[in-house]
């Protein structure tokens, strides 16, 4: 049997720790418009896809885009509008820089039955910010489980090889993508390291709002965060998710630098809710440990961390993508930089699960592949 949290603990919790995380998006510093972006390639042999391997995966060659960071462009800037006070603007689009298409995926069919990435689905926002005040930015604006996670964690964004972020984010257990359309979000001033978010993207007839609430602490080399997420809002397009499940997540992270290691570690949980027609009560554990270790202009990268659920499952086809009881991942690698801008990377990844299948009798199965890629990723 799963534990259950309810949606005020994670703050009671918060009151204890103080928690938050260290890393936020924020606009351009200086005056005017900016144009920034990155652009990540990896080519290697693959098992199974994001969301798993099965138990009939096959590993193939490929030239991938995003091996460490999913590649976009965008525009971003501010004005100065007196006595403190700044208005600031982001829009961002992802592109697949293996093939030059835009977005990250293209529509997908039924069951799931969503669109295509809009253009500008990483973020477009507007938004007014004070030292004394805080920051208001309203529009599509990065979801601050996905904003903690990927800032607090080894391998960073990297939805290719990093265990957290593939266990949190993939695989269809959790709602509401990694941004949020039509969000009013609210950061607080930062005071003596701590700091808050409270965000909420309004339903506008689409099954139900999302409501999320970060609290952190970030002070020299440690830093901690608490976020907690509620998703109800259907999914319209590919950027907002891949299920119409009512889901809500939270997670508490914790990083220190020991200078010749930065260690950092994870647990949440998420627990799948179903729809009004189809109800569930399915929960999900997720924890991780990651670490980098400072070699020359590089570091060396580990992680591993375990997805999985006690509750029952409902059986799947084998060959579907993995982990609807347990995932697993461990990855190890190393990140050199040739510039401030550039750097090349290898990485070796274990990917393991174990699935519920189709047909009857029902039955476990476990399923393991390996993947290797070597990458250039270059800002700009």
């Amino acid at each position: 049997m799963h534990s259950k949290l309810s949606p005020l603990a994670p703050c009671a919790m918060a009151a204890l720790f103080l928690c938050a995380s260290s890393v936020q998006a924020q606009p351009a510093q200086s005056e005017g418009v900016q144009i920034y972006g990155l652009v990540d390639n990896v080519v290697g042999r693959f098992a199974g896809t994001i969301s798993g391997v099965n138990a009939q995966s096959q590993t193939a060659s490929k030239l991938e885009g995003g091996g460490m960071s999913t590649s976009h462009w965008g525009l971003r800037g501010n004005e100065s509008l007196g006595d403190g006070l700044t208005a600031s603007f982001e829009l961002s689009a992802f592109f697949r820089s293996d093939t030059g298409a835009s977005g990250r995926s293209d529509a997908v069919p039924a069951p799931v039955n969503v669109a295509a990435d809009p253009f500008f689905s990483r973020a477009a926002w507007v938004g007014l910010s004070s030292p004394r005040w805080g920051r208001v930015r309203m529009g599509n604006i990065i979801s601050q489980l996905f904003l903690t996670s990927i800032s607090s964690n080894a391998f960073g964004d990297s939805m290719t090889f990093g265990p957290l972020p593939l266990l949190t984010f993939t695989g269809g257990v959790l709602g509401g993508g990694t941004s949020w359309t039509n969000s009013v979000v609210y950061d607080t001033p930062t005071w003596g390291g701590a700091s808050a978010t409270v965000a909420r993207s309004l339903s506008e007839n689409q099954g139900g709002g999302n409501s999320a609430v970060r609290i952190g602490y970030g002070q020299g080399p440690l830093a901690t965060s608490l976020v907690w997420q509620s998703v109800k809002k259907d999914p319209q397009t590919f950027a907002d998710g891949t299920t119409t499940n009512d889901t809500t997540a939270w997670q508490l992270m914790a990083s220190y630098d020991f200078d010749v290691v930065k260690v950092y570690g994870h647990v949440g949980h998420i627990q799948n809710k179903g729809t009004a027609a189809v109800p569930l009560d399915i929960g999900y554990r997720v924890w991780d440990l990651s670490a980098a270790v400072p070699v020359g202009a590089g570091r060396l990268l580990a992680g591993y961390g375990v997805r999985s659920t006690g509750d029952t499952v409902g059986p799947v086809p084998a060959t579907l993508a993995g982990g609807n009881v347990e995932r697993k991942i461990l990855t190890l690698g190393y990140d050199h930089n040739l510039s401030k801008r550039t750097d090349i990377y290898a990485m070796l990844m274990r990917d393991s699960t174990r699935t519920h299948t189709l047909p009857a009798p029902f039955s476990v199965i476990d399923a393991s592949g390996t993947s290797f890629g070597v990458g250039i990723r270059h800002r700009f």
